[in-house]
């Protein structure tokens, strides 16, 4: 995964930058596997009563990486992974939205902290351990392991180091031990967005152990942590196969709230999407993390079986490169907002399991203004809009990506209008590599692009996506007042304050156009009928100690 070159000055204005640089493990996640549709009958988590079962089975689409998380970049299984075998000091708390339970993340709390918490000028953040906490080593959790873990970040240049520029931490003497069980940061500024990025930012690893196996060459032991699975989060690694499972055990002394319902869980990997249907069908498996959106249909009248729905953060777009034509010339662009036959797309790939978005900026996100994209479908005005562009008709690729079902409906759909209005698609199929090349290059007109946000927050969608040399700015999009937002933000900490940015943000991007925004799938999880107490997560990242499944 990229990282930020270099460690320099601490000014807000310099630190931020950092994040442009920053990888997708932290920056964004894109969607695959079980994703989008509507709420289901049969999402009552609450229906399963009876004892409950010692064991879980979850199937995966595959095996992890690396169990190392400072590395890993997209890698879906090994970042699930990660949310329940390392210690995380602090995560989001979870409310309740509808019939669902979902991640808060406005309500970031202590799990393996006592409590973590600023000054106040909001610059520096204390965070007090829990006395006693032990890793499977026999080893204390203390705060040398925290400031261990900081170090080990900062000097390597891995993923925390890059996210953390974002709260104006830069170097590793920022992370001040004070006594065994208290660590302060020191941040250059103060953040609105502190208590989220530490939320993802904040494991912890065994500086004990690691030190054994740290050698003059590999000093940070990224060797051994890359083939050894980390200890002490809410789930020990009880036994690992390569390729095939992993089994977790509850860790028994993990000391905050809401510990792990269900002693143990089977994760076993099946790459098919229809093995991991047969399975679940014939009670072989308890969940299902890999099956096709075909199959979660049909999934929802099989006896013993429910699909459990919600919301969700997970954004499907269009990125125009402002710096390619046609799509340089914004009434283009606008034409092909004007083109997309939204509701079409929502009914016919997604069983009308989806929401319309109104901005760039996803629903729920706080700052979320309609004003951000005005279009419908209307292949009158996409004529007239590819007209004030002095144009007949124009010529794409539209890349998206191969053995992607989802996307390659949506792109056919999306070529039939575009013709209709004089916008010609070819439609272009891309295997990862070559979309991850071409993505790198920033050199792909036309792509549908699909995932959620890590940090529920504008600033951190702007440092991702929409400002100059961002890491997922595929438009190659940049705006001098935006720029300029950006910068201010960064010091912005009053909320009423950063949702008037946010309003200015979401008007320009309505007038510069640089994504057609298409909908915002719902999230779909077929499981057993006895599985119960599944919390959605805004990071797509399931938190396995809620679940249960009665026996």
């Amino acid at each position: 995964m990229a990282r930020t070159p270099g460690v320099g000055s601490s000014s807000p204005a310099f630190s931020r930058r950092g994040v442009l640089q920053l990888g997708g493990s932290f920056a964004l996640l894109l969607a695959t596997g079980a994703c989008a549709a509507n709420s289901d009958s049969n999402s009552d988590d609450s229906t399963s009563g009876g004892q409950t079962a010692s064991t879980l089975r979850i199937a995966v689409s595959s095996y992890l990486s690396s169990w190392d998380q400072d590395f890993v970049g997209f890698d879906l299984t090994a970042l699930m992974m990660f949310k329940n075998v390392f210690p995380y000091m602090i995560d989001y708390g979870v409310t309740t939205a509808g019939d669902s339970q979902i991640l808060d993340t406005q309500n970031v709390t202590p799990t393996f902290a006592e409590s973590f918490e600023p000054d106040a000028e909001q610059k520096v953040w204390t965070l007090k351990l829990r006395r006693g906490v032990t890793f499977a080593s026999g080893n204390e959790m203390t705060a040398a392991d925290v400031k261990w873990s900081k170090d080990r970040a900062f000097a390597a240049q891995a993923n925390v180091a890059g996210i953390y520029r974002t709260i104006g931490l830069t170097e590793a003497d920022q992370v001040k031990v004070v006594d065994d069980y208290t660590v302060e940061f020191h941040q250059a500024f103060p953040s609105a967005l502190t208590r989220q990025i530490q939320a993802i930012s904040l494991y912890v690893f065994d500086s004990e152990e690691a030190k054994k196996h740290a050698t003059a060459d590999d000093p940070w032991a990224k060797e051994w942590f890359a083939k050894n699975a980390p200890t002490g989060g809410y789930y020990n690694v009880a036994k690992a196969t390569q390729g095939q499972e992993i089994e977790l055990a509850a860790n028994t002394g993990y000391p905050g709230p809401d510990a792990p319902k269900t002693p143990t869980i089977r994760i076993s990997v099946v790459p098919a999407a229809s093995n991991q249907r047969l399975q679940l069908q014939a009670g072989d498996i308890d969940i299902a993390l890999g099956v096709s959106q075909r199959d979660i249909e049909d999934l929802r009248s099989t006896d013993g079986v429910k699909v459990i729905s919600a919301a969700s953060n997970r954004q499907v777009a269009i990125q125009m490169s402002v710096t390619s034509a046609p799509f340089d010339n914004v009434d283009v662009r606008k034409a092909l907002a004007w083109a997309v036959p939204y509701e079409q797309i929502i009914n016919n790939v997604y069983g009308g399991d989806a929401r319309a978005a109104k901005s760039p900026v996803p629903l729920d996100m706080p700052g979320y203004d309609e004003s951000g994209y005005p279009f419908t479908h209307d292949v009158d005005r996409a004529r007239a809009a590819l007209n004030a562009a002095g144009r007949a008709s124009v010529e794409s690729e539209l890349v998206f990506e191969a053995d992607n079902e989802e996307q390659q409906r949506i792109a056919v759909q999306v070529q039939s209008e575009a013709a209709k209005a004089g916008i010609n698609l070819k439609l272009t199929p891309l295997d990862p590599a070559t979309l991850g090349e071409r993505r790198t290059r920033k050199n792909i007109p036309l792509q549908l692009t699909s995932g959620q946000l890590w940090v529920n927050d504008v600033e951190y969608m702007l440092a991702t996506s929409f400002v100059k040399g961002a890491n997922l700015n595929y438009s190659n999009y940049t705006n001098a007042e935006i720029e300029q937002i950006y910068e201010r933000s960064h010091t912005t900490v009053e909320e009423a304050a950063r949702n008037a940015l946010w309003q200015r943000v979401q008007q320009i991007l309505a007038e510069d156009v640089p994504w057609v925004v298409i909908c915002q799938p719902n999230f779909n999880l077929p499981v057993r009928e006895a599985v119960a107490g599944w919390v959605q997560p805004m990071d797509g990242l399931a938190r396995l100690r809620y679940l249960t499944r009665s026996a």
